[in-house]
């Protein structure tokens, strides 16, 4: 009853406006938020018998309207994208709402929706397929929404769904057949981490449209999803979606949600967006990067250090050059550039020391670095000291609190400075729950380490962090993954990560004391 009165209401609002609804139409087609904020309703059985109904109006979340504008990005660049999701952040229906949006105002539009079953693209009166949802929407859009001439019986059939005043259309296919179905405008691939024989879609597809929109969940990195993530697409290709993004849901709920989950991976993976979730020897778990990015606002005595240290990673070929700068316990946002000249990229080091005022920039020498070695050391600034560092070597005279040192832990300076980083994450884990009354155990804020987030350069350090494995030599050191070992597993060289872990580097001739509290961190 509350659904029709607030249809009714906005019908009669749009009577009455200059134009009718041919100016509505027009201006439902030239916004697309618009469309969605007015016209367009989910369902959600969980409501059944609550106030308002199962039937909810899309009110779109401000991530959620970056969503659908960038997905019609990719439309109109015909590109290929991936949407990384947490379950239940309405990541189907905004890509069916899309495609509606698409096939009601783009004459000759089409949208083909592909999942692992066909059951799961079209099985009629059932809410979870892709077109039960699809339906949904348009049995509630005003009458004089609808196309000239559709007639339910005729336009609506199973798997295809045509639009008789335009000629656009919304197909779906399943399995194996995926991609085999003609062209499109845009193909999206539902759940596509879960897709068996994925490279064989992939190459389908291919001959199907440019724009294929990959949409999933993680399950782990041993998958093509995985791997076009990590290694093939380029950032303004990928979308976040995270539980956090959903204004609704609060720290008590995913306490909550993750606490009834017997095995703690399917939270990790399902919902905090985790490749790693179950992969043995990560280094640094997702979970306390996590918390690394929500110190900030729980801790009211965390307090930026004075002194500045820059962490240069110098990219090679394609890869970026990455600089994070880090002040005290406070990572503040990296910065990137593509372009492989060394001198080039030097100064541009140079610049954000200016900028961030730092004392020292450690920057990784062997390879390309000696490009930028030589620039930095021919340009000196004032109060910077520039440090070229070769992880590689092995590690310092550091000593731990068991006794020993850093040569007897580690095989190199790499494994060393990671397991800093391991070790300051966890105290910033453990700080957060107890912060948040969840266990946990307090910390000196001098020990901890607040990371960024929010923005694609911050994300990018954030997930590379939770990459990365450990394990050990023949003589039993600690080591840290290789880049060909990670490419192996479609990842990427994390280029952020090892910039982050540069500014752990101690500075020339300063004694090296690891500065931990239990031998549990060990």
């Amino acid at each position: 009853m509350w659904e029709a009165i607030q249809a009714a209401k906005a019908r009669h609002e749009v009577e009455d406006l200059k134009g009718g609804w041919e100016e509505e139409k027009r201006r439902c087609a030239g916004d697309i938020a618009y469309w969605f904020d007015r016209w367009v309703w989910t369902y959600d059985p969980r409501l059944v018998g609550k106030p308002g109904g199962a039937y909810v109006q899309f009110k779109l979340w401000p991530k959620q309207r970056d969503v659908v504008r960038w997905l019609l990005d990719r439309v109109q660049a015909s590109e290929e994208g991936l949407i990384e999701k947490s379950r239940d952040t309405g990541a189907t229906y905004l890509t069916a709402g899309v495609a509606l949006h698409q096939w009601l105002f783009n004459p000759g539009f089409k949208a083909t929706f592909g999942s692992r079953k066909v059951d799961y693209v079209d099985k009629k009166d059932n809410p979870d397929s892709i077109f039960a949802k699809l339906r949904i929407m348009m049995r509630r859009l005003p009458p004089e929404m609808m196309p000239e001439g559709f007639n339910w019986s005729q336009h609506d059939n199973y798997m295809r769904i045509s639009n008789p005043e335009t000629g656009s259309v919304i197909s779906g296919e399943g399995g194996e057949d995926m991609g085999r179905g003609g062209r499109s405008s845009m193909y999206v691939v539902d759940e596509a981490a879960f897709v068996p024989n994925a490279e064989t879609v992939e190459k389908a597809l291919s001959g199907n449209t440019d724009c294929v929109i990959w949409v999933s969940s993680v399950n782990g990195m041993g998958n093509l999803f995985a791997r076009k993530r990590h290694s093939i697409m380029k950032p303004h290709q990928i979308m976040r979606l995270h539980w956090r993004d959903d204004p609704r849901k609060t720290e008590e709920w995913a306490q909550a949600k993750q606490a009834s989950f017997s095995d703690p991976t399917t939270w990790a993976s399902e919902y905090d967006i985790d490749y790693s979730a179950s992969v043995e020897g990560i280094c640094i778990p997702a979970l306390w990067v996590e918390s690394a990015k929500r110190l900030l606002a729980l801790e009211p005595r965390l307090r930026a250090s004075n002194e500045v240290v820059l962490g240069g990673d110098v990219g090679a070929g394609k890869a970026k050059s990455v600089v994070v700068p880090r002040r005290g316990p406070i990572v503040e946002p990296p910065r990137s550039r593509g372009n492989p000249d060394t001198t080039e990229t030097a100064h541009w080091m140079l610049d954000i020391a200016r900028e961030t005022s730092a004392r020292r920039l450690n920057f990784d020498a062997p390879g390309v670095g000696a490009g930028v070695s030589s620039t930095l050391m021919h340009n000196p600034v004032d109060g910077l000291t520039a440090v070229p560092v070769n992880t590689g070597l092995p590690p310092t005279e550091r000593l731990w609190p068991d006794g020993r040192t850093s040569e007897e832990m580690f095989g190199n300076l790499k494994a060393e400075v990671w397991w800093l980083a391991r070790t300051t994450l966890q105290r910033t884990h453990e700080h957060v729950l107890w912060l948040e009354s969840k266990g946990g155990q307090e910390h000196p804020v001098t020990e901890l380490m607040a990371l960024p987030s929010g923005d694609k350069e911050s994300d990018q350090l954030c997930l590379e962090l939770s990459l990365v494995k450990w394990g050990r030599n023949e003589r039993g050191k600690i080591v840290i993954e290789k880049k060909e070992e990670l490419k192996r597993r479609g990842i990427n060289s994390p280029d952020y990560a090892d910039a982050l872990m540069l500014t752990n580097v101690d500075p020339p001739e300063a004694p090296a004391v690891a500065m931990f509290l239990t031998k549990r961190h060990r």
